[in-house]
């Protein structure tokens, strides 16, 4: 079984997809591992239309041709009980991406079937959360690592999400606007995983559960004064050291990233000191990522 990363963060423009990307990237070009991505932010396709250009006028018109999860929710609103095969597109740098979709936005277990007592009502919830995971089973055989982008909220699409994650991680900017979403994402973990183990118990369903569990914060866009972190953001990422906890590498701001999302590449294929100094620090990022899943 491979390992399952979920990247969540209920603040936008704090550098998620891209660190997806790129730790997507060195886990296959630098460790040798096989890697399946899942985009599921509806908003922009960011990741998507990063890595298949040609999808962008599909987000544009609001419709995808793909079987995407979007077709995989509708079915269980229809009352279907076989799931769609999700459509996987092999990428650039060795990856394999299952694409997002506009129409995710539309995605709320209130659309489940009406249910006729408590335990189909819990039976629904559970089929709810537990619908990406079930749809990613049949093809994540393939695969040592899934990383999940997800859309900055946390409703019912980003609850199922972190269902179905082994780990979660969440990318912040080390500002108070930012860093103050971590315990957000934390206390919708603790939420979901209480939610699973009664709905599973409610509805008599045999069915194993491991919980989902928070590896910490990653700080994206730092920057630094010297070879140290700026004492403003020297004091948030404390700050998360004692509460929540933060990966000790982090990755600063520069060119070096947005030369590479220019020309839609990885910076790992850039060059240029900002480059190489981001490049190391994504891979040094992914390496600690590694070591803390294997814990």
């Amino acid at each position: 079984m491979p390992i399952t990363v979920g990247f969540v963060s209920e603040k936008g423009g704090v550098g998620k997809t891209t660190s997806v990307y790129h730790i997507a990237v060195a886990l296959n070009r630098y460790h040798n591992f096989r890697v399946l991505v899942v985009d599921t932010d509806y908003q922009r396709g960011g990741l998507t239309c990063r890595l298949v250009p040609s999808m962008l006028e599909g987000f544009r018109i609001g419709e995808i041709e793909d079987n995407t999860l979007y077709k995989s929710y509708r079915a269980i609103y229809s009352g279907q009980k076989d799931l769609p095969t999700l459509s996987v597109r092999n990428v650039k740098n060795g990856l394999d991406l299952v694409p997002s979709d506009p129409r995710l936005n539309t995605i709320s277990v209130d659309k489940m079937p009406p249910a006729r007592n408590l335990r189909d009502s819990n039976r629904m919830l559970l089929n709810h959360l537990i619908l990406i995971g079930d749809s990613l089973f049949e093809i994540n055989q393939n695969y040592d690592y899934v990383l999940i982008d997800s859309h900055p909220d946390l409703h019912d699409l980003e609850r199922a999400v972190i269902c179905a994650c082994d780990f979660v991680v969440s990318p912040v900017k080390l500002d108070q606007q930012s860093s103050i979403g971590v315990p957000s994402t934390i206390e919708a973990i603790r939420d979901v995983n209480a939610d699973v183990k009664e709905a599973i118990a409610i509805a008599n369903k045999d069915r194993t559960f491991s919980e989902t569990k928070f590896l910490g914060a990653i700080g994206m866009m730092c920057r630094e004064y010297g070879e140290s972190l700026k004492y403003s953001e020297q004091l948030i990422y404390n700050r998360l050291v004692r509460s929540c906890g933060v990966f000790e590498n982090y990755v600063t701001e520069g060119d070096g990233l947005r030369g590479a999302a220019a020309r839609g590449t990885s910076v790992y294929d850039e060059s240029g000191q900002n480059a190489d100094r981001q490049s190391q620090q994504f891979k040094n990022v992914t390496a600690e990522l590694i070591a803390k899943c294997i814990i």
